[in-house]
């Protein structure tokens, strides 16, 4: 089998919201084509460089590997990783692990297995998942609500309404004040988990760790920047009985080496569209396990990069809980199949590959959107060092 054409698929994304639709994502998704007709899909999303992603795979890497065994994953692997020369930027390794999905679905389809069942078995048989303020409701009290009439079993959002002019200190007493009520809401034996967006610097930080403590979140995403462990050491250190996670914006094994060498978090939430693909994302969840981390999946995109999520997971024995945006609407209309999630998990499909085909005449119909960079502007004018 030879690979006969590489192309990406961009998909804008827009999302109900009070007075209007408002773009939230431009979905990536990737296509490999053979000379045996089995099609494989990937997803390469990433927020603003979409074309850039795209570009990398259509005219850097394609035309490479035209011709080649699909089922050859690692040795493609290695190769768009190491001959490219540049490595680790968030354009080629999203573009590599696009195609890498799109490479395993081939190769499931042509054994005629799930992709999990290739990765060495499920160690497990389902997937749990966690959702969002997704759905475009009056505040998160009513989103967690909905979520829980919806059967999952957890929820995660941020820190709550911003003021104009950020200020570091009144914004943990908004998010104690807010997470106080969505425990009361959503009872004892919920899963809490809230996203910090890298906002604070450490000393707030652990501040804000001591007064969720009391709340039993499943963890802290993000409390201070995660440009380096150091910060992220300290905060988890201080943060007796509290989980720390962060992870997301880190590449690859050799990018969360030292996060695991120097203790810097609990839960490492790494993202398949990003760090390398599925088989990149268990080998990190290996170097995890040999330091009693757990990996939560940073996910809050489309149905390729779920299925893919899923399909890791399964195989990893040290997996945690998966992110999931539940988009009902656009997942049902772009999806011809799909993933079942049922009573907060996500089922195991028996489809060969992925067990996700996507409507592309839909996706060429929902054009790309511009999304707005958004940062927290201070007082003076300055930007907080997220």
């Amino acid at each position: 089998m030879k690979i006969t054409k590489i192309s990406a698929h961009i998909m804008g994304v827009v999302l109900p919201r009070p007075g209007g639709g408002a773009p939230r994502r431009n979905w990536i998704f990737i296509k490999v084509e053979t000379d045996e007709g089995i099609t494989g899909i990937g997803e390469a999303t990433t927020e603003h460089y979409e074309y850039a992603i795209a570009t990398m795979v259509e005219r850097h890497f394609a035309p490479y590997l035209l011709g080649k065994d699909p089922t050859k994953i690692t040795r493609l692997w290695q190769e768009m990783q190491r001959l490219f020369w540049w490595r680790n930027g968030i354009v080629a390794t999203s573009a590599i692990s696009g195609i890498e999905h799109a490479l395993w679905d081939i190769t499931g389809k042509a054994y005629g297995q799930p992709v999990y069942k290739l990765l060495g078995g499920a160690v497990r048989d389902r997937v749990k998942v966690y959702v969002r303020n997704d759905l475009g409701l009056a505040d998160e009290v009513e989103e967690i609500t909905a979520a829980i009439s919806e059967g999952f079993l957890g929820f995660k959002t941020g820190l709550g309404r911003y003021e104009a002019a950020y200020n570091e200190d009144h914004q943990v007493d908004t998010a104690i004040a807010l997470y106080t009520r969505l425990r009361e809401t959503a009872g004892d034996e919920f899963d809490l988990m809230i996203d910090c967006l890298g906002n604070f610097c450490t000393a707030n930080a652990q501040r804000l760790v001591e007064g969720l403590r009391p709340l039993k979140l499943l963890f802290v995403e993000e409390p201070v920047n995660s440009d380096s462990p150091y910060s992220l050491v300290e905060v988890r250190r201080a943060a007796i009985g509290v989980r720390i996670a962060s992870g997301e914006r880190q590449l690859t094994r050799w990018g969360v080496r030292d996060w695991l060498e120097r203790g810097a978090v609990d839960v490492l939430q790494v993202d398949i569209t990003h760090c390398g693909g599925i088989a990149e994302i268990l080998r990190i969840a290996s170097m995890a396990e040999t330091y009693n981390v757990k990996i939560a999946p940073h996910n809050p995109y489309g149905p390729v990069a779920f299925a893919a999520n899923v399909h890791a997971c399964a195989a990893m024995p040290n997996f945690l809980t998966l992110e999931h945006w539940r988009y009902y609407t656009l997942f049902q209309d772009v999806q011809q199949s799909g993933i079942e999630v049922r009573g907060g998990y996500a089922q195991l499909p028996e489809r060969p590959g992925l067990g996700v085909e996507l409507n592309w005449d839909y996706i060429a119909k929902h054009p790309y959107h511009a999304l707005t960079p958004y940062g927290f502007p201070e007082a003076d004018g300055g930007m907080a060092l997220v």
